[in-house]
């Protein structure tokens, strides 16, 4: 291998650095065959995850496609509730779904008794549950279920030289970052050898980057609300025009019928997660103004008011609804929950920078948390968070029939949010090191302790698959 080093210090700048562990971001699989391979040769415990063309770790992305309800069967009451959606990686080859198995080919018979290791759930970071059984004419078995905890039931037997595929669901959209541990008897000494934990990525109907509206809908007598995910026919150089953000509207932008000219993939609301990138954090300005946010110099996360590349662009719409319907022509949306690793606030800032908060749950939740929108109006703020971590933010929708006076609500709708955690390094040495190792570039942030004398913690050939390169 080789390898040539490039170190630079960085010293007395403020930079922000990505936290993830246990698992760097990974180049996507989205369709194919695919295996987690999990081998023993040698002495060693040797793991791999990606699409059968590729040769490095990948986070296996899902979409619609894998979306199922959960059948009113009773053996498929571990799943959940009968009605309830679940996404699925089938254990047949399903059109426009990841084709994804198992695989110990490398492991030679006679290693271990029996023939076969285990393969233990032993960690699940996510915001559902996950599931993995397989379903023959003799019934169900269940492998691993996070749903009642994990414990020495969750676990598969992988035969040497074995490839196999077997259901995996997953009850919630989301990231999921899920850990994996290996053991096995040996034959030879009767020693039960045991991996370090491995880790898996999964993508479930995760928008992260573009154009995201909740719209507001009415139909057949009842509000309700979608998210449309929007497909910009110039690149994404859609033109919305100049923003009036006073403090009357909130930001509003009427655009007018010609906004219904938008397409874009629409998703019910609760069936998808929104990422909040590492890119959205800022720091709380001086500006007193500002002290909603919290106290100056203070991490807060920012889907801006602004569209900002490489950040999710949400914004409100209500260009679905009819005018004359709704007295004043308006609805609202009234925040009813937040749940989560923080606090939520929603403000827009107008033309000479002064903002103008619409919701707080800092200072809890009232009938004062509602953001009001005119029909055919399409708006964008600033939605903040004041930590990382994942957030369900529950919310309805009102309004008075303009012909009766009467007030209709929806029922109460949840985004799930999920924002990445950053790191804000201010004092002490950095290093930005710069690595060429087997003909590719690489990069990381290095920060020093006392001890000087240590290999900055890092080993680059570890057996995760980390790139290094984002952080």
């Amino acid at each position: 291998m080789k390898k040539i080093l490039i170190t630079l210090s960085l010293i007395g700048l403020v930079l922000f650095s990505k936290n993830n562990t246990h698992a760097q971001e990974h180049e996507k699989w989205a369709i194919g065959h695919g295996d987690l391979t999990v081998d023993y040769v040698g002495s060693d415990w040797f793991f791999s995850f990606h699409h059968e063309n590729e040769a490095h770790d990948q986070t296996l992305v899902l979409d619609q496609n894998s979306r199922n309800i959960i059948p009113d069967n009773s053996r498929f009451d571990f799943l959940g509730n009968a009605g309830k959606p679940i996404w699925i990686l089938p254990q047949i080859n399903t059109e426009g779904i990841p084709f994804m198995g198992f695989n110990s080919k490398l492991t030679a018979k006679g290693i271990f008794e029996q023939d076969s290791m285990n393969v233990h759930l032993t960690s699940v970071n996510a915001p559902g549950d996950f599931f993995i059984w397989a379903s023959s004419v003799n019934g169900v078995e269940v492998s691993m279920n996070s749903a009642d905890g994990l414990g020495d039931s969750d676990v598969m037997k992988f035969p040497a030289r074995g490839h196999f595929h077997k259901n995996l669901g997953f009850s919630s959209p989301g990231t999921y970052l899920l850990g994996f541990t290996a053991s096995g008897v040996l034959a030879d000494g009767g020693i039960t050898t045991t991996s370090e934990e491995y880790f898996l990525k999964y993508e479930v109907n995760v928008l992260s980057e573009g154009e995201v509206d909740l719209e507001v809908v009415y139909e057949d007598g009842k509000l309700g609300a979608e998210l449309l995910a929007i497909v910009h026919d110039d690149h994404g150089d859609d033109d919305h025009g100049d923003d009036d953000h006073g403090d009357d509207d909130h930001g509003d932008d009427d655009h007018g019928d010609d906004h219904h000219q938008h397409e874009g993939v629409e998703y019910p609301v609760n069936e998808v997660a929104l990422r909040v990138k590492g890119g959205a954090a800022k720091l709380v300005p001086s500006d007193s103004n500002y002290s909603f946010l919290g106290h100056p110099g203070e991490l807060f996360y920012e889907l801006p008011q602004h569209e900002e590349e490489g950040l999710l662009f949400f914004g409100i719409a209500a260009d679905e609804l009819e005018k004359g319907i709704f007295v004043g022509d308006q609805v609202q949306i009234n925040l009813k929950s937040v749940t989560g690793a923080g606090d939520i606030i929603l403000f827009a800032t107008d033309t000479f920078g002064k903002p103008s908060v619409i919701f707080n749950s800092a200072d809890g939740i009232s009938e004062a948390d509602a953001f009001v929108t005119k029909v055919s109006a399409h708006a964008h703020q600033s939605m903040a968070f004041s930590e990382a971590g994942i957030y369900r933010v529950g919310f309805d929708i009102s309004g008075k029939i303009a012909a009766t006076g009467e007030e209709i609500r929806s029922e109460k709708f949840e985004l799930l949010f999920e924002v990445e955690k950053v790191t804000v390094l201010s004092e002490g040495e950095v290093d930005l090191e710069i690595a060429y190792v087997d003909g590719e570039w690489e990069a990381e942030l290095l920060t020093h302790g006392d001890d000087h004398g240590d290999d900055h913690g890092d080993d680059h050939g570890d057996d995760h698959g980390d790139d290094h390169g984002d952080d």
